[in-house]
């Protein structure tokens, strides 16, 4: 299940990124179908602040810097034989 989340968020990422970069946000409001920019303008409020708070929670756990692993059953030492 998580396998198939993840490329589908994947998928929706592309894809919105593949737009993103095949025309501007003007070109897209006056381009795009007016009931897809409905839906769009219904739904992107809920979906950005999932989005968001996905951003936030990976930030907090990536922001602190790795620490050194001191399991001394698995950490190597060189030289003995």
């Amino acid at each position: 299940m998580a396998d198939n989340r993840s490329e589908q968020l994947l998928g929706v990422i592309d894809a919105l990124d593949e737009l993103a970069g095949s025309c501007t946000p003007a070109e897209a409001a006056e381009q795009l179908d007016p009931v897809v920019l409905q839906a769009f303008w219904r739904d992107w409020p809920h979906t950005s602040v999932w989005a968001g708070n996905l951003w936030r929670t990976l930030n907090r756990d990536l922001e602190a810097p790795a620490s050194e692993r001191l399991d001394r059953d698995v950490d190597e030492v060189g030289g003995s034989g």
